[in-house]
Order: structure tokens, then sequence, then C-alpha cells
């Protein structure tokens, strides 16, 4: 229900109306032990137990105006429109009759509630301390350490909030329910200088669930380290890689070769120098210092895993930071490998085509230093443009032009350089690729020819298709080499392995009635 503003005004009811107390709620507290005049419908209330001396009464009522304990108010009007309702703040001096009063449009007396209102505090720390002492050797704490506390109370507990302030986050720590606790902790980040905080907390009554009174571990004033108090500094040791060197050009090591990887440290202790991956060996691994020198040991190739770290530690709260780098290894050649884009290349550039692109990629299980090299056999197809991409995979267009012969080539002249210098001039895997096909054109007979001429070479007849004669609008038909005229919409070749490619239109009629020479045959190719 909304708050009520402050005014002139079962449970009672007659003449000058009605009035009932709904229920009685406490923000701060706990209410328990209601006893209902209308159970089970449970509207008019005539008794409960408070642990908190705030509440609120919610009152319902024939009138706007009402008086609860000598605080007068003015309900609003319920969403209905038959009746007034609304939450009542007071204040109660202790355990007792809560009464509510309403007053007749008149401002006459009207109806009378009466509420027994029981007093039952929650339980109150009496005594609370740091104990325990610090954790190991340390003299301050940082964000996540444990520390201790214990005390007492006035009367049963099962619970202690520990609020979030001072030295301590919050949270709850429950324990079997008693006069007397002993409790963890858990450390707060509260900046990176030392301070001296102290710690608070509430009890939890172990019937009704309420909350007493926060209490501080330096009540009074104390300032005893470790009792009152505890020293909290949440700062961390400084220990971060820069780039490791390497020798001449290389970007990673081989052999028995040595890297120097720059670190700055700050506000440790001690450290240790290790290489996680036993890959390395760490000249003075105990000492810190502005350069570390590595010298390689083991590993076959690694770009990726981290294989040295520093472990900083500073004593004081025993908080540590650890930074990892990776020295790059490269002790074994690279494998490198060309990957075609079809099983064959086909062509074009002649009977109105395009010089056909392709696109040949050289992978390596590496990354390499520089640019690779790898050329196409002589013949087969020309390489345009340089190498692109890397660092591990790298691209080149190969042009096939109708001129170059189909067949079978390899791949020539490999030259790969790995981070460490090492190169590979031998291929894994297939060097050959093929020249084959051509892609589709339309060709043109003259007045009243049966053939016509494209300047590519038929390789696989089986792979030759076409796609109509555009004097019938019928489909082109393939026939088989020799094949004699006539066959409607047909068309063969005189034969494969030649260039020029002489076709043959085996539809005579039609071929006959072509007078004016516009008679052609569209999409002629041959597919991969």
């Amino acid at each position: 229900m909304a708050r009520i503003p402050q005014g002139g005004a079962g449970g009672g009811a007659g003449a000058s109306g009605w009035v009932k107390v709904v229920d009685i709620a406490t923000p701060a507290g706990v209410v328990s032990n209601k006893v209902w005049q209308d159970a089970p419908n449970n509207t008019i209330l005539q008794e409960c137990q408070v642990t908190d001396l705030d509440v609120e009464v919610s009152v319902r009522s024939a009138f706007p105006k009402v008086d609860v304990n000598g605080t007068a108010a003015i309900l609003p009007q319920s969403a209905d429109g038959g009746h007034y309702e609304g939450d009542v703040a007071v204040t109660l001096v202790g355990a007792g009759a809560v009464s509510v009063k309403s007053e007749t449009p008149n401002g006459l007396l009207g109806a009378e509630d009466t509420v027994q209102v029981n007093f039952e505090a929650p339980p109150e720390i009496l005594t609370l301390s740091f104990v325990g002492g610090y954790p190991g050797s340390q003299t301050e704490l940082k964000a996540g350490d444990t520390f201790q506390l214990s005390g007492t109370t006035d009367k049963d507990a099962d619970g202690v909030q520990i609020q979030n302030f001072g030295a301590l986050v919050q949270s709850l720590e429950t324990f079997v329910s008693g006069t007397s606790f002993t409790i963890t902790g858990t450390i707060a980040d509260r900046g990176n200088v030392a301070q001296l905080l102290s710690a608070r907390a509430r009890a939890r009554d172990a019937t009704t669930g309420a909350y007493g009174p926060v209490r501080d571990t330096n009540v009074g004033g104390g300032g005893v380290n470790g009792t009152d108090v505890v020293n909290c500094n949440n700062l961390y040791p400084t220990a971060s890689w820069g780039s490791p060197t390497y020798p001449g050009v290389q970007q990673a090591l081989k052999g028995s070769e040595v890297s120097n990887i720059p670190i700055s440290t700050a506000n440790l202790d001690s450290i240790l120098f290790d290489s996680p991956t036993s890959e390395l060996n760490v000249t003075n691994p105990t000492l810190a210092e502005p350069t570390k020198t590595v010298t390689r040991i083991g590993g076959s190739y690694n770009v990726s895993t981290p294989n040295l770290r520093a472990t900083a530690n500073r004593a004081a709260n025993d908080s540590t930071t650890v930074d990892t780098v990776v020295v790059n290894i490269a002790n074994v050649a690279a494998q490198v490998s060309m990957v075609n884009p079809a099983t064959r290349f086909r062509s074009g550039g002649n009977d109105g085509t395009s010089i056909q692109n392709h696109n040949i990629q050289l992978q390596s299980n590496q990354q390499l230093l520089s640019v690779p090299s790898a050329s196409a056999e002589a013949g087969g197809g020309t390489f345009i443009g340089s190498w692109a991409g890397g660092p591990s995979n790298w691209t080149r267009t190969l042009q096939v032009h109708d001129d170059d012969t189909k067949g079978d080539y390899d791949w020539h002249s490999l030259s790969a350089t790995n981070l460490a210098g090492i190169v590979t001039t031998t291929f894994t895997g297939s060097t050959q690729y093929t020249l084959g096909g051509f892609v589709a054109r339309t060709l043109t007979f003259s007045p009243f020819a049966t053939t016509t001429s494209m300047d590519v070479e038929v390789v696989d007849f089986s792979k030759l298709t076409a796609g109509i004669f555009t004097s019938t609008s019928g489909t082109a038909l393939k026939q088989p080499i020799g094949t004699p005229p006539s066959v409607t919409n047909g068309y063969t070749i005189q034969a494969s392995g030649v260039k020029p490619t002489t076709l043959v239109w085996l539809d005579t009629p039609a071929a006959g009635a072509n007078s004016s020479g516009t008679a052609q045959i569209t999409n002629v190719q041959e597919t991969v």
C-alpha cells in the first residue's frame, strides 16, 4: 500500500463506520506470531510480535481520517472506491496495544480497532574482535585473504552478518545457535596503500531471523593490530615481459641459440623464472634483472604456448604476480604444400573469352620469416603478381590461356624460410597440377557452313558440352566423333587433342538454311 500523508483520522464497526488493522510490518525487523480475528481470511490482525519498534500499520476504514497511536493520517481511497486504505508509520515505545480510531465526516469519533503488539529485541553483539592472527608470516592482508572474528551476544544467535565495511566484504556466517561465536571473514580490496581497518557485524536471532544492531571490532577507538584492527594492503608486485629478441633477422630460436627478453619489475621481495614447457634454460633464475637471457634446450616448434614464466612475490601480504611470454622456437624446417583450387585448371583468352585466373595457395605448417617463392612449370600457365598473405598461408594468381598446352605440370623452385632461418626447398605432398578444359564461348557458322573453328584444344571429349543452336532454338546434342549427318540439332568435333578444334554441325538442313551466316552454337565448353 502507498504511504499516507500526515493529517487529521474489526475491528470496530457500527453506525460510526468501521476500521480495522489489516497487518503490521517493520522495515528493519521481523514480524512474527501473528494472530488473526478472521482466520483463515487473515484480514483483521489481533496480535503480533515485532523485533523493531519502528512499524508500519496497514489500515482499512470506511472513512479517510484515522488516528494510529496518536499519529493522524488520511487514507487514500481504494482502487474500487469502496473504502480507504494505507500504511501509517509509527514508532512504538515498547510492547502494548496499538489503537486505530476513525473519524466520521462530521468530525466525530468513529469506529476503533486495537492490536496487541509484543516486542522481542533481536540479539546484540556484546563483544567483537579479530582473532587467530595473520596467515603464515604475513604482516598485511590482501583481497581474498581470510581472518577470524570472535564475539559474544546477549541472547541466542545462529548467524552473524559481516558488513561490507572496513577490512571485510559482506557475508553471512552461520553456526550452531548460542551466545558465542568464532567465524571467518574475507578481506576486501581497499586499495594498495597499507591501512589499519576494523570490521563491522550484526547477529541474527535464531528464532525470528531478525538482525540486531551492528558492532565494530574497534568500539571505543581500540587500535590493537590483529584484535581491534587489521592491516590491509592490496599492493601486488609487478612483473611484465617485453618482446623477445632473436639472433640476426630471425624471429625464433633453433639449436642452442639465445634470446634476451626485457622485463619490468617492482614491489617484490622474491622472483622465480622458469620454463613451464621445459624448452628454455633461464640464466640467473632467481635474480630480478631488467633483461633475462634464455637458451633453447628443447622444443621443435612453438609460437603460441607460453614457455617463459616470471613469478614475483611480495612477502608482506604474500601477493603473487605471474606473467608469461612466448619465446618463439622453430628448430625444424617448415612443411610446405601447394593447394590446387580444382582438379583441372580451365583456360580462356581466345574466341572472345578472358584469360582464366586461378587462385593458388601455398600452405606452411609454420609461420614464415619472409615471402616464399615457388614457380609454375614452363608452359603450364603464368604466375602474375607476387605471393601475398602470410605468415603461414600465401596466395598467388596463375593465369591459364587457351594457347597454353593442356596436360600435367609440376610446381617448382620452392624456397620457404621459417622464423629461425631454416629453409625448405622440397614440397610436402603432390606437386602436380593439370591444365585441362576451357570456359564457355559462342561460335558462329559462316553462310551454309557445317563447320566452325574454336581456337582451343579439347582434351576430354566426354566433358565437352554446349547450349543451343540459335537458328533452331534447339538444345545442342553432342554426338560421337565421326557421326555422319544429318542429326537434328546435333554437333560433334573432328578430333580431340588438336588446336584449333573443328566443330561440326550435323544438322545439314539447318546449316543449309543459314544464308545470313548468323547461326551460332552457344556455351561451348569443356568442364572441369
